[in-house]
């Protein structure tokens, strides 16, 4: 039984305190319960950025994991490396990170980002000639008419040529119709829009990252910029990303017949709580990639790696991850 005041004769008239005030101080003793656990359940974000809303279900074996300060001596072949924690906007990893380097398909990012923010993704397109004769083939056909948001996950996916030019050649055409070159209206498109968002190193001279000549890339930038870029897409456009968490899958065009493709990215499954991926290989450029996960708990990573070669990215990525988060990586039996 509580202590009475003295001006309180018995406990029926301590009963009787104000029940407003009883509410108060109810509030108050739950907001001291359980500020703890609101507290858990806020995400932080720096400089006014929003959470990145993981696309996949939430993992469960992620509890206990805490991420390194920062790594060191890590063994990888790429010439340039950056990972970086977005939560905690702070770099983890960093080899040579602001030279400038061939990007390849890591172009297609900027490609999808800037078709998506000027063009109805839903509208329709049909792909043209010039589109077919680029390197490389994903079965698409000159005519066949798709949506611009197909062409997207082709050119993400699959890394398709074809459907990254298609993609360039329709949104120019949109962006001035008297053009007589629609690709290079959407090209400049691109660059402007890398300026804007602060990614001085990115250079586009083409929407596929193709080598133009034996000297000169389609793309360049730095694995800074192109890990900044990442970061951008998965917060504002997360939606242009899911396809790539896909190990294969099929692209509806708009006649309801499917393209099979297969991602580009073979070690997709060997990514835990994998976002986003995407690969970049020419002459050139050697190999690329960089790949978002989460790390637990809307905890996303992005590591991306820039001058490998064709196997070694993938390598280098795994050595990466493994280094961040040891915790979730299961070793292959």
């Amino acid at each position: 039984m509580p202590v009475l005041p003295p001006h309180i004769t018995n406990f029926t008239t301590f009963k009787r305190f104000p029940v407003v005030s009883q509410l108060v101080i109810l509030g108050i003793l739950l907001v001291m319960i359980f500020s703890p656990w609101l507290k858990e359940q806020i995400t932080p974000t720096q400089n006014n950025l929003s959470p990145i809303q993981p696309a996949l279900p939430q993992p469960t074996n992620t509890a206990t994991i805490t991420l390194p300060q920062k790594i060191s001596d890590v063994p990888i072949e790429a010439k340039s490396a950056y990972v970086w924690d977005v939560a905690n906007q702070r770099v983890l990893f960093a080899k040579n990170p602001n030279d400038v380097l061939p990007l390849a398909s890591l172009t297609k990012l900027m490609t999808s980002l800037v078709a998506v923010e000027l063009t109805d993704p839903n509208q329709a397109t049909a792909v043209p000639l010039s589109a077919i004769r680029q390197e490389g083939s994903s079965g698409l056909s000159a005519g066949e008419s798709l949506s611009l948001r197909a062409l997207s996950q082709l050119a993400l996916i699959a890394s398709s040529n074809d459907a990254a030019h298609a993609l360039a050649a329709s949104v120019g055409s949109a962006l001035d119709e008297s053009a007589s070159d629609n690709t290079a209206q959407f090209i400049k498109a691109m660059n402007i829009r890398a300026n804007e968002l602060g990614f001085s190193s990115l250079a586009f001279k083409n929407a596929t990252g193709l080598d133009l000549s034996p000297t000169e890339a389609g793309a360049y930038g730095t694995a800074r910029d192109v890990t900044f870029l990442l970061e951008y897409i998965l917060r504002t456009y997360p939606e242009l990303l899911t396809i790539t968490q896909a190990e294969e899958t099929r692209v509806l065009n708009e006649a309801g017949e499917y393209h099979s493709v297969v991602n580009t990215n073979h070690i997709v499954q060997d990514i835990p709580n994998v976002l986003a991926s995407k690969t970049g290989y020419t002459d050139l450029a050697g190999g690329n990639l960089t790949i978002a996960y989460d790390a637990g708990f809307n905890r996303p990573i992005i590591i991306t790696v820039l001058g490998s070669s064709r196997e070694g990215r993938f390598a280098d990525v795994l050595t990466l991850l493994t280094a961040v988060t040891p915790a979730l990586v299961v070793p292959n039996n």
